[in-house]
């Protein structure tokens, strides 16, 4: 979905529709668009029709959409039939920042695989696949009409009311901008509704947002139920990587045409080799760098043409010599691999039994509770079709009706946490939810942060050893030397530290844990990865590992393993012979040794460094073990920086409660106005721009000039020997990126053209920076393991598609070998890299892409790595990648101000309630505190079962009609 604002942005549509598609009938057969020089017009659509024209002019669904329709719709605000107003004209904004919404473009694309088998199919073929599109984007819009489409009235708009349905215009595309195969649909949807009076109004655009992800699965379930019934095809799910759901694929259409059929970045990459050749040919030398990145700004520009204007007939046969070329087989017998199923039988809601259904409601509530702390019912509706994408109902009602009850039934073993809220004031789906599992433990986090007895040294005590504290905290500063003592001097179970960026928290970690160790007790340290757990390591001088292989190893499977194992050898010691007797004792001892390496200790001090990416189960779960045992846990961390990628914001509920240590004065920024500037950019404040402009560290322009700029400013550090950071927010970008820069590599002789598959479809070859993406700790390296998010060199491409690689950081490290396995699944291209990856570095500089959509916590974490140099470049057009710009340009302060005003901070479960039940405890299921299990060890319990509470009734079910 891409908001459509005042100016322009709506005729981007109309400029590309053929000139000859007008006197097309709606029902026209998809073969009657071969010879047309452009995509076909739109037409109008939505139960909101009728409210425009008068007695003797009506627009109908199908009609046809001009431009001049258009213009009155979505620029002027009025009737394109009348000249009527539809109610309040559209906001005129003069500060150059804000822009009037005047309509949303939800855009429904098929499956790569199934745009592929639409595009290699023969005729017949081609034309069932559109027609299934078409019908499940009906079903689609259908849903969006009832259950999404609504608008607001009384004071302030708190009441939200349904519409007499919506305006919009459907305008179907063959390709993307690359010209590849991408059969879909822009669905332009007005920003004037009439409510139930008649009165046109503006569309409640916040449940379009909500909904957005539950109208997406949605679309692809019908589209794969409609497929289905039409052609012998089947479906399933595609692994993509840690952290990706799942691609809902065709089976038959191979990941060779999929990843072929994306080729933004071949396309960039063969014409620099073309552009070199004629380039050493003509100068008899190769280009230097200004002038190679010179011609990559032109070429880049040049592969990423407006909208191809070509016939689709044109198009298929191009598609169909790729698919030659790439395999050697004629298109059709590729489609035909994807045809080889079997009709099945369609499933009605009532063929779903209780089994499944409750397997499915099971899957529903991991999926929501695994991803987030709260969540709403249009999260649940996502997650029941994702947990329903496999079966093949017989029709959309059908499916509909099983969505329904997946959806009530999983919103029925929730924990409702705005039961209490005036009906007349919740917007349809908005409904929140959460866990007695994770309200259990939150509620743990808080009463360890609550309860005394835990190792300390009173404060008192410090007076009387002060020749120790000075040689352990004499160096600190004031801020941290107190931070350092508040901690010390607690007696609680649980403290709290807290430090903006380059505040200096490893230096006070590394203070406090020499103390503890001189004079407490031992000191373990913990991180949610192992670079970080690394880095810790190697600052305290302790042992540290990731949170993940400490739960594994203390109560999870690695546990569970050794336990089975010792009772074991507890039978054998049983035995009569001695020599076995003797066996089995020595591995009864050497298991019980080896499990008590991951058991804390008495005295000993827990510290979680990075703990806002800490999930609140891990938290609590770590915490419970350190009750047990007599030890005392150090969160460590900013809840104003990125939280957990999985069910977070207990970090954050606990720095808000108290009591917290606070480091206040920053180190790392060698220029003192950005270290005030960061402070700022951490709340949210937009006058931190101010400073940011002032020393150029912000730079705007389009899509492909800022990633230029980006890519000089990061070859230019690498030339001064300074280390710094290319990033951006989402993996697209780093993936053009990494293309990019590769190319370059190549064109200028230190990267190796040909090479091995990586895991997100480019190619690795001598020379290349790569990063491993999973931790592979049987590959023994220097410094232990391969982790994740390391970067290695590339030194040798095997025959067998492994790599040998090196350390990055260092040169002189022996090489080791990534199996051909790890290589496809596990390692990417490592010259720019996600946000997310850089929270917890320190480096030269830093060089961020930063986009709409970003939250302040991406853009504060991305602007404060840097020691000397922190810079933005400001994206200002980004539209949909795959087609056309989807709104006017806008300016990069205003790009910014949103960003800033737009926070990704997940809410605790426990602050939802007391936010709706002030006073009221929240429903938990006892016991609070369990404890931790005594040798030998038993498997790891089972979590909690959920509670039932009643769903919301508030304006019907989600899923239902």
């Amino acid at each position: 979905m891409h908001k459509l604002t005042a100016g322009d942005g709506y005729a981007y549509l109309t400029r590309h529709v053929a000139a000859g598609d007008a006197g097309l009938d709606a029902g026209a057969s998809l073969t009657a668009y071969y010879e047309q020089t452009g995509n076909p017009a739109g037409r109008w659509y939505g139960e909101g029709l009728p409210g425009l024209g008068d007695t003797t002019r009506r627009l109908r669904p199908g009609d046809v959409v001009t431009e001049a329709a258009m213009t009155a719709v979505f620029r002027d605000g009025v009737d394109p039939l009348t000249d009527d107003a539809l109610g309040r004209p559209y906001s005129r904004f003069d500060d150059g920042k804000r822009h009037a919404v005047v309509g949303f473009d939800l855009t429904f694309t098929a499956p790569k695989s199934v745009s592929v088998l639409w595009a290699l199919a023969d005729d017949a073929t081609r034309v069932i696949v559109y027609d299934a599109h078409r019908a499940a984007l009906a079903s689609s819009l259908e849903f969006v009409e009832q259950r999404v489409i609504r608008t607001r009235i009384g004071e302030a708009g708190c009441h939200q009311v349904r519409t007499r349905g919506m305006v919009a215009a459907a305008f179907d595309h063959w390709d993307t901008r690359a010209g590849d195969p991408n059969l879909h649909t822009h669905v332009v949807v007005a920003n004037k509704v009439q409510g139930p009076d008649g009165a046109w109004r503006s569309l409640d655009g916040r449940t379009v947002h909500a909904a957005v992800v539950t109208v997406s699965e949605l679309y692809d379930a019908l589209l794969a139920d409609e497929l289905a019934r039409r052609l012998p095809v089947e479906w399933s799910m595609r692994d993509r990587g840690p952290r990706r759901n799942l691609a809902f694929e065709v089976d038959g259409v191979g990941e060779d045409l999929l990843a072929h059929f994306s080729t933004r970045a071949e396309a960039i990459h063969c014409a620099e080799q073309e552009w070199l050749a004629q380039f050493e040919s003509t100068h008899g030398r190769a280009p230097t760098r200004v002038e190679t990145t010179r011609a990559r700004q032109h070429l880049t520009r040049a592969t990423r043409p407006p909208k191809t204007i070509r016939p689709l007939a044109d198009l298929l046969v191009d598609w169909a010599n790729r698919a030659r070329a790439l395999t050697g087989l004629e298109p059709r017998d590729l489609a035909a691999r994807a045809l080889a199923g079997t009709y099945g039988r369609a499933l009605h809601a009532h063929d779903v039994g209780p089994e499944v259904r409750a397997a499915m409601v099971a899957q529903v509530l991991d999926d929501v509770s695994t991803r987030r702390s709260v969540w709403t019912t249009w999260n649940l509706g996502a997650a029941a079709v994702r947990a329903s994408k496999l079966l093949r109902m017989a029709s959309p009602a059908e499916r509909r009706a099983l969505l329904n009850d997946l959806t009530t039934e999983a919103a029925a073993a929730c924990v409702h946490l705005d039961d209490n809220r005036d009906p007349m004031t919740r917007r349809v789906g908005e409904s929140l939810f959460t866990s007695t599992a994770l309200l259990g433990a939150e509620k743990a986090l808080i009463d360890a942060a609550e309860t005394t007895g835990a190792p300390h040294r009173p404060a008192e005590m410090l007076g009387a050893i002060p020749l120790r504290t000075e040689r352990h905290l004499g160096a600190l500063a004031p801020d941290q030397r107190a931070a350092a003592e508040a901690v010390i001097t607690s007696g609680r179970l649980l403290d709290v530290l807290v430090g903006p960026a380059g505040s200096g928290k490893t230096t006070t970690l590394a203070a406090l844990s020499s103390f503890w160790r001189h004079g407490i007790g031992s000191v373990v340290g913990l991180a949610p990865s192992a670079t970080a757990a690394r880095a810790l390591a190697e600052s305290l001088g302790v042992p540290c590992e990731t949170t993940a292989k400490w739960l594994h190893e203390s109560t999870g499977d690695g546990a569970t393993i050794r336990t089975l194992r010792y009772a074991d050898a507890l039978a054998r010691m049983a035995t009569r012979d001695y020599r076995e007797q003797r066996a089995a004792n020595e591995e009864h001892w050497r298991l019980r040794a080896e499990q008590d390496q991951w058991r804390f200790s008495p005295g000993q001090l827990v510290i979680v460094d990075e703990a806002s990416l800490a999930d609140t189960r891990t938290l609590a779960a770590i915490v419970e073990q350190a009750r047990a045992a007599t030890a005392k846990v150090l969160l460590v961390g900013d809840h104003l920086q990125r939280g957990s990628v999985d069910a977070g914001g207990a970090f954050g509920m606990l720095a808000r409660r108290g009591p917290t240590a606070e480091l206040t004065s920053l180190w790392r920024f060698a220029h003192p106005w950005e270290a005030r500037a960061s402070l700022e950019l951490r709340r949210g404040h937009a006058a931190a721009l101010d400073a940011y402009e002032a020393h150029g560290a912000i730079t705007s322009g389009g899509h492909d000039a800022t990633l230029d700029a980006a890519i000089d400013a990061i070859t230019t550090a690498s030339e001064h020997v300074r280390v710094a950071v290319l990033q951006a927010v989402d993996n697209r970008t780093v993936r053009e990126l990494n293309a990019r820069i590769r190319a370059d590599r190549i064109t200028t002789g230190h990267v190796a053209p040909t090479g091995v598959a990586l895991h997100e479809g480019l190619t690795a070859g001598v020379g290349d920076r790569i990063v491993t993406r999973r931790n592979h700790r049987r590959v023994t390296t220097a410094d232990g393991f391969v982790r994740n998010g390391a970067l290695w060199d590339v030194t040798a491409v095997l025959p067998d598609g492994s790599l040998r690689v090196r350390p990055a950081s260092h040169p002189d490290a022996p090489t080791v070998r990534l199996a051909a396995e790890y290589v496809a699944e596990h390692v990417e291209l490592g010259y720019a890299t996600t946000i997310a990856r850089t929270q917890g570095m320190t480096v030269d500089e830093t060089h961020t892409i930063a986009t709409p959509g970003m939250g302040r916590e991406d853009l504060y974490v991305a602007m404060s790595r840097g020691r000397h140099t922190n810079r933005a470049y400001v994206v200002v057009d980004q539209g949909d990648p795959e087609c056309l710009p989807g709104h006017a340009p806008s300016s990069g302060r205003e790009v910014l101000e949103q960003i800033l005003a737009t926070s990704h901070a997940e809410p605790s479960a426990t602050e939802t309630w007391d936010t709706y039940h002030p006073g009221r405890a929240a429903p938990l299921v006892p016991p609070v505190h369990p404890q931790q299990p005594r040798n030998p060890w038993p498997p790891q319990p089972a979590s909690h079962p959920l509670t039932a509470a009643p769903p919301s009734s508030a304006d019907g079910p989600v899923l239902g009609r």
